[in-house]
């Protein structure tokens, strides 16, 4: 491994629901299962006591309900595990500048000749893992490798709470080799499918057939799995990725055509997007209207703005011109989403535009600093309360 790249890949384990049981004594050691609502969403996360009965992110609720009677349910607390996930990667970045995040509860760290400067591999993951304990007495798996397949192989093997180095060499290999194909990165529902059909059981199949006929199934994906299969990734890890888009969605505890309800939910979310774009220090510029309708279909609608913004009222209105286009009689929304994409940071902008104070943005920033000191839903423009919140989380 001397001439490697070191790659860590650190998972936190269960982390909403972990958060959950953290936060809630009456939930430690309980099967918690975090998601919504209840009778139409989908499991977010599902602590490991809840694992024990089959459970696992994204299942429908109705059936995880069936399958573990005893669960306790609790609704996403969205904002809650962003602002943990936030201390975590300032932990991250304590290390080394080569970190890529994959959504809000795991990383990757390229710590190749950090060695000097805060001793081995596997010396820096313990340390991040203690350090993440120390700030949010959370847990976190985290696993060591040559390349980021490997790595994230190893986190996974070791959950929860867990450190495990995996070197890359022949032995390794051909025990990972004995490993269900789904360990495979890439290989989801439908394309496991796909090779189950054709007899591939586990990572071992994979590595045994020939590139050219998983290229003409898969396409590249399927050069890449099997790539993946003999051990071999030449990924980088590719720090800061710069968001494309941020963006907030609802599902309705009951299906609704209320216009007013409609439009309450629009301004709520518009709310809860702005604070979003401000805290990361970005504009966008197209706002994306997306509705999920009773019969599951789902649809999108988007308009470019003139100026990119971050204000609350700048992202409202035009969604609600999207939204007007709509045909809310004959058809109910089972969910209402918006996001904000073509995006830009604000340093960027402005160097290249006058720097004249718009008043929806001076709005943003103000709830946001009460948000900071008060919490979450202390302050909220008019328009939010004139309808019952409760109708959706």
């Amino acid at each position: 491994m001397e001439n490697m790249r070191k790659i860590i890949h650190v998972d936190m384990d269960a982390f909403f629901a972990q958060v959950e049981q953290r936060d809630n004594p009456k939930y430690k050691n309980k099967p918690l299962i975090v998601g919504g609502p209840l009778n139409r969403g989908v499991i977010s996360s599902a602590s490991y006591e809840a694992r024990k009965y089959g459970l696992h992110a994204g299942m429908p609720l109705t059936r995880a309900k069936r399958l573990c009677t005893v669960g306790i349910f609790v609704p996403v607390d969205m904002e809650k595990y962003l602002e943990e996930s936030r201390k975590i990667r300032e932990i991250f970045f304590q290390f080394t500048p080569l970190v890529e995040f994959v959504g809000c509860d795991e990383g990757f760290l390229d710590v190749t000749g950090c060695e000097k400067l805060f001793g081995n591999a596997i010396d820096i993951a313990k340390r991040i893992k203690g350090k993440i304990y120390e700030r949010t007495n959370l847990t976190s798996s985290a696993g060591i490798a040559p390349n980021k397949f490997l790595a994230k192989l190893a986190s996974s093997i070791g959950k929860p709470n867990g450190l495990t180095v995996l070197e890359g060499g022949k032995e390794v290999i051909e025990k990972i080799k004995l490993l269900p194909v789904s360990y495979l990165w890439g290989v989801g529902r439908v394309t496991g499918e796909s090779l189950k059909s054709m007899g591939v059981k586990t990572i071992g199949d994979v590595a045994g057939i020939p590139v050219e006929i998983l290229k003409a199934k898969f396409g590249e994906i399927g050069e890449v799995i099997q790539n993946m299969a003999n051990g071999v990734d030449d990924r980088e890890v590719i720090p800061c990725h710069e968001p494309k888009s941020i963006g907030r969605e609802i599902t309705y505890k009951r299906d609704t055509n209320d216009l007013e309800i409609l439009k309450s939910t629009l301004l709520f979310l518009s709310q809860k997007i702005s604070i979003n774009l401000n805290s990361k220090k970005y504009k966008g510029r197209v706002v994306t209207l997306k509705v999920r309708f009773s019969d599951f279909k789902t649809i999108t609608k988007r308009k470019t703005l003139k100026n990119h913004t971050s204000g609350i009222l700048n992202i409202y209105k035009p969604s609600l011109l999207l939204l007007d286009g709509l045909d809310l009689v004959r058809k109910k929304i089972r969910l209402l989403g918006i996001s904000v994409s073509s995006l830009k940071p604000n340093f960027i902008l402005d160097n290249l535009l006058f720097k004249e104070k718009k008043k929806e943005e001076n709005l943003t920033k103000a709830i946001g600093k009460i948000s900071d000191k008060f919490g979450d839903n202390k302050l909220t423009i008019a328009g939010l309360v004139e309808k019952d919140k409760t109708k959706f989380f």
